[in-house]
């Protein structure tokens, strides 16, 4: 199992592939699995690399020290470590987050970030939001993480049709130890980069699920106020589009991808 050390951190990643880096993030509560259909697919034309962040998957962690921006200088070490120079980062959700941080805080690191269903802040402004919010503090304090896994596979990939996915999910991410999880949801609360988007010198793609919890449209202004940025909606689909419609989620990075092959800002 491929590890580095970053900041006395074990930290696991997965790799495969040859040609131009592609850094995969995942989101909370999650790891570098969930990514596996994208991995399969992407590394038959890149050098691939998804890792676990701190408190999750198969890396270590310290609760007291979890945050975004950590996450950002625990990437920006492990792709010193692998000597990759400049690197593509895709990131769904929290791993969108941090791909903002990371091309933020280490601009000449990044040549292209995608980001999945996620804005550059996490604050609560419609309703649903706020509602979504308190529901899932008030399940954070009363609920087992393994019941919370199941009411989010119930959620984010319903149907017959993602019935093995789903299960398969669910036991992922039934093993989350509980104060990690909190510690990481506490992480995101409050955070924002919108007075330093200026500072991602690289292409920029915003890709939205039609159902995600996020509204599309603010995807969308914030792909159209962004110099270099595009935005695409996947029609049907809900938060963890990559894990839910993975043949789409793939042929429309792929093309973007080769859009900007020879970007090299």
């Amino acid at each position: 199992m491929p590890t580095i050390i970053s900041a006395d951190i074990p930290i696991h990643f997965e790799r495969r592939g040859s040609g131009s880096p592609l850094v995969f993030l995942h989101g909370l509560g999650s790891s570098s699995v969930d990514w596996s259909e994208q991995i399969a697919f992407f590394s038959q034309n890149f050098d691939v690399i998804a890792p676990d962040f701190p408190l999750h998957g198969q890396s270590g962690g310290k609760i007291e020290t979890f945050s975004l921006p950590h996450c950002a200088d625990v990437i920006h070490d492990l792709l010193n470590q692998l000597s990759i120079e400049k690197a593509t980062v895709v990131g769904v959700s929290m791993g969108g987050m941090v791909g903002m941080e990371l091309a933020i805080r280490y601009p000449e690191k990044i040549a292209k970030l995608a980001v999945v269903n996620a804005l550059a802040e996490c604050k609560p402004r419609m309703a649903i939001e706020w509602w979504m919010l308190l529901t899932r503090r008030f399940l954070l304090k009363f609920v087992s993480v393994a019941r919370i896994a199941k009411m989010m596979g119930d959620q984010l990939l319903p149907g017959e049709a993602l019935k093995e996915k789903r299960i398969e999910a669910v036991a992922r991410w039934s093993l989350n130890d509980r104060a990690s999880y909190i510690a990481s949801f506490n992480a995101l609360l409050g955070w924002q980069v919108l007075d330093k988007l200026a500072l991602i010198r690289c292409p920029l793609f915003l890709i939205s699920a039609e159902f995600d919890h996020t509204p599309p449209t603010s995807k969308k202004v914030l792909a159209a106020l962004y110099p270099d940025g595009e935005f695409s909606m996947i029609a049907g689909m809900r938060h963890l589009v990559p894990l839910e419609s993975p043949d789409t989620f793939n042929q429309i990075l792929n093309d973007w991808l080769h859009r900007h092959a020879s970007s090299r800002r």
